[in-house]
């Protein structure tokens, strides 16, 4: 598969502009289920089709790609999709349309990427920001005054970083709540943790 590959769910459909620049940009397309229907709307050909296949809304014939059925029911659409790209040696992944219409699909999420984090490079891009779940020292690109929350996965968890306005150096966040709504001052920042932080950049207004 050619990269950088998209994996197309059946949730919000994109709006932002950074979005749309990824999906357009990108040159896999593998799409959630009935999110095959949202790609097509937007100018895009599907690579891909996994799922269980029941909110597609054409015969299986017409979408002219390889549609794979997975139905394993003790998993979500995207923890099985995710699963079969890892098994098909996709080493990073870009997640669209996967949040906003349900609370709790969007919770499972984070937690879907924290289970496959140390397996492959994963970024959830939403209508309102990119998230990435992180350990090992990563730089991430900003503008200054971009907004970033930092959510550990466990309260022991140490935090290092540079480039944004409340700094922190080997510190625990003494609630979840404490790393919200930081802010980057340069165009870069970087971040280094004991275990598995949630990174979350808010889209440039």
């Amino acid at each position: 598969m050619n990269n950088p590959v998209i994996l197309f769910g059946n949730g919000e459909p994109p709006t932002h502009p950074l979005v749309l620049r990824y999906i357009n940009e990108a040159k896999t397309y593998i799409c959630l289920d009935g999110g095959v229907d949202t790609l097509i709307t937007l100018g895009h050909k599907p690579d891909y089709v996994l799922g269980d296949l029941d909110s597609i809304k054409r015969s299986e014939d017409e979408y002219d790609c390889k549609i794979i059925s997975l139905e394993d029911q003790s998993m979500t659409d995207l923890e099985k999709s995710i699963l079969w790209c890892y098994e098909n040696a996709i080493k990073e992944l870009y997640l669209v349309g996967v949040s906003g219409l349900r609370d709790d699909h969007s919770m499972a999420t984070f937690w879907i990427l924290l289970k496959f984090a140390g397996k492959m490079k994963i970024t959830l891009l939403s209508n309102h920001s990119k998230i990435n779940c992180i350990k090992n020292k990563t730089i991430f690109d900003t503008s200054p005054g971009q907004v970033v929350s930092l959510i550990p996965s466990s309260s022991d968890t140490k935090i290092t970083t540079s480039g944004l306005q409340y700094t922190l150096q080997k510190e625990k966040l003494s609630t979840p709540t404490q790393g919200i709504s930081n802010v980057a001052i340069n165009t870069s920042f970087s971040i280094e943790a004991t275990d598995w932080v949630w990174v979350i950049i808010n889209h440039e207004k």
